[in-house]
């Protein structure tokens, strides 16, 4: 066998060494991608199921409406300087729940969590926080400018997308459906009927 052809083989076995190297490189960095994207999926399931968040979104619908009707609170939301420490402790609970969403939406666009996963999870319930905190994030751009929770507003404009992509949800198409029977149906309606009723006292 001649210098020549040892070379050629030299050669082409250095090319394969490097491909099958850069292959396992691929395949490594494909691992610790999806190990990455599961780690963030269970740390957002595992933060939005804590109790103090679900407190902050307590407070987000059921308080912020009429707290936002006194111009005292809107005054403090926009200059920190002035809230009061009751204030102060209640709009640390919004801004709980908007960070919230404004951290999984810059995961989302940093390719950190797969936008259609987290869709598929959260477009139901984000476009109905982005509504009900719409007011108050008006009220700290204008102090602050339009970056405030720019991610999150990222994410609801991808949610509302999602759902006029998917009217009747993400089920595969052409899965057969488990049909259900609704057994206390009629009996619910005849309920929900009596309950309007003037002077009604079901129960």
């Amino acid at each position: 066998m001649t210098l020549e052809l040892w070379n050629t083989f030299a050669t082409f076995g250095t090319f394969i060494v490097i491909a099958a190297t850069a292959i396992a490189a691929l395949v490594q960095l494909r691992h610790a991608r999806g190990s990455n994207q599961i780690a963030a999926m269970y740390e957002l399931q595992d933060l939005s199921g804590t109790p103090q968040f679900n407190d902050a979104e307590h407070a987000v619908r059921n308080e912020l409406p009429s707290k936002l009707k006194d111009p005292a609170f809107r005054y403090q939301v926009a200059h920190r300087e002035a809230r009061t420490p009751d204030n102060s402790a209640f709009i640390s609970k919004i801004i709980d729940v908007g960070n919230f969403y404004e951290n999984m939406g810059l995961l989302v666009k940093g390719g950190l969590v797969d936008p259609k996963l987290a869709l598929d999870i959260w477009s139901g319930q984000v476009p109905g926080s982005w509504q009900r905190l719409a007011p108050f994030t008006a009220i700290v751009r204008r102090a602050q400018g339009r970056y405030v929770w720019e991610n999150f507003e990222y994410l609801t404009v991808l949610s509302q997308d999602w759902f006029t992509a998917h009217p009747y949800g993400s089920y595969p198409p052409g899965i057969r459906r488990i049909d259900l029977a609704d057994e206390w149906l009629e009996a619910d309606k005849q309920y929900e009927t009596a309950l309007a009723l003037p002077g009604s006292a079901a129960s």
